[in-house]
């Protein structure tokens, strides 16, 4: 077991390989996908560190993850810094290792959170089929049917009821969220996906019920969730139509996010490629078969990998987003 004295080692050594590397900035992150969005928010608050940020195995033997990190947090520094995702531990408790000088969390769940903003998606949707969709109705709207089960998730978690660890977790959001199965079909079924959500969140909270007995659920319920949700609202600004931001980012990201917008994809392009036939109709045959080509080619470009660089949407763009412009704010007063 290695002690405070190796991490302290350690991070002496990776500084000089940073320097040594023509490097002025050590970061430590808790896995290589993490890096690159990092690797931009820092770039772009400070721009004369491009190119010259160094990003470590934290040990030796390459393991990560936020408890090694943790280990680090006595050595940070102006050179050395640590960067995270908030996993939203800070909204239950005050004295959460990373709220400190030189360590940086992405306040949302986590990076993938970023990565689901409405505005990035659109931008990806209008690339993809040159059509809009209403992501921001969509989310604020799931975000309304999951925040029964996410006050609750945070209630337990401040009180520390963790005999219901079982039946509130990232899987419990990974199968409230499931597009699977949702039956949207097309533009005007958001109502039935709405309902599916719904429906989900219901059967957790009966079984929740079930556990905790009707007493104590029915107290929880008028007493502390509302509490919960009002602490929220004034200390974070996080409203029940936010609360999708704050939820697992990989449950929000890989079980919902990632599918509709296949799904949403082929119900765009198909839309392009009618509107496109009404404007052709008196055009040859070869002109209209090429055109619903290219409206096809066009779509077929990997929804994955725009996902993945969706987050540079909030980084680079001037939309106002609350939690990146905080993130910004400490990086630009902490950082030469």
């Amino acid at each position: 077991m290695m002690k405070p004295q190796d991490y302290k080692e350690l991070a002496e050594r990776m500084e000089a390989d940073a320097f040594h590397r023509g490097c002025d900035l050590s970061v430590l992150v808790e896995d290589i996908y993490d890096q690159r969005f990092w690797e931009c928010l820092i770039e772009n608050v400070k721009p004369n560190l491009k190119d010259k940020i160094d990003f470590p195995n934290p040990t030796p033997k390459g393991t990560r993850g936020k408890n090694i990190l943790k280990q680090y947090k006595s050595f940070v520094k102006e050179n050395f810094i640590i960067c995270i995702d908030s996993d939203c531990e800070y909204l239950y408790d005050n004295n959460v290792w990373y709220l400190a000088d030189y360590i940086y969390n992405t306040i949302v769940y986590s990076k993938e959170n970023f990565q689901c903003n409405p505005l990035s998606l659109n931008d990806i949707s209008k690339d993809l089929t040159t059509k809009s969709y209403d992501f921001v109705s969509l989310l604020e709207n799931i975000s309304l049917k999951v925040s029964p089960v996410f006050y609750v998730w945070l209630c337990f978690k401040e009180n520390n009821w963790n005999q219901f660890n079982e039946l509130l977790n990232n899987e419990t959001f990974e199968n409230i969220l499931s597009f699977e199965g949702t039956q949207f079909d097309n533009i005007g079924d958001e109502n039935i996906l709405y309902q599916s959500i719904e429906d989900r969140v219901n059967d957790t909270l009966k079984l929740l019920k079930n556990e905790m007995g009707e007493n104590w659920y029915d107290t929880t319920f008028e007493n502390d969730i509302p509490e919960t949700e009002k602490r929220l609202t004034g200390q974070y600004s996080i409203h029940k139509n936010d609360i999708l931001f704050f939820c697992s980012g990989h449950a929000v990201l890989e079980q919902f996010i990632r599918p509709f917008m296949v799904k949403i994809i082929e119900i765009l392009k198909n839309s392009k490629i009618e509107e496109e036939k009404k404007k052709l109709s008196e055009a040859p045959k070869k002109v209209i078969d090429n055109t619903i080509k290219r409206i096809e080619n066009l779509a077929q470009q990997d929804i994955k990998t725009k996902l993945n660089d969706s987050f540079k949407y909030l980084i680079y763009s001037t939309v106002d987003n609350k939690q990146m412009q905080e993130i910004k704010k400490k990086l630009m007063s902490e950082l030469n």
